[in-house]
C-alpha cells in the first residue's frame, strides 16, 4: 500500500518549474560593439503582461528604448549606445505565475 501511495505521488505531482533565464547576448560581462539587440532567452514560454526587461547606464539612469516579449525571448533595441558600461535588469513570469528576476552587465567599447 506505501509503494502504491509513493508512486500515486510521484506520477501525479504538477511541474513546479519557472522561467529561468538560459541564455543572453551580449553575454554578462561581455565588452561588444554597440549593439543593436540584447536578446534574454528563458527556459519556458512568458506571460508578457508580467514580463519584462529595462536598460541603464552607469550612472543607474534608466534608457528608454523599445522592447518586446514573445515566446521565451526579451528582446531589447536599443539604439547607438555610447562607450561605457550597461545594466540589463530583468523580471521574468511563466506560466507558474512565478516572478523570477535578475540582471547583468556589459560593456560597449568604441
Amino acid at each position: 500500500m506505501k509503494k502504491f501511495v509513493l508512486l500515486l505521488l510521484l506520477t501525479s505531482s504538477p511541474a513546479f518549474a519557472h522561467a529561468k533565464l538560459v541564455g543572453y547576448d551580449p553575454a554578462a560581462n561581455a565588452s561588444v560593439k554597440s549593439p543593436t539587440m540584447i536578446k534574454l532567452k528563458f527556459s519556458e514560454s512568458l506571460e508578457p503582461a508580467f514580463s519584462t526587461a529595462s536598460l541603464s547606464d552607469s550612472a543607474g539612469k534608466i534608457l528608454p528604448v523599445p522592447k518586446s516579449v514573445g515566446g521565451a525571448t526579451i528582446t531589447l533595441l536599443p539604439i547607438g549606445l555610447k562607450p561605457g558600461a550597461y545594466h540589463v535588469n530583468w523580471q521574468a513570469v511563466g506560466h507558474d505565475t512565478h516572478k523570477l528576476s535578475g540582471s547583468f552587465v556589459f560593456k560597449v567599447i568604441p
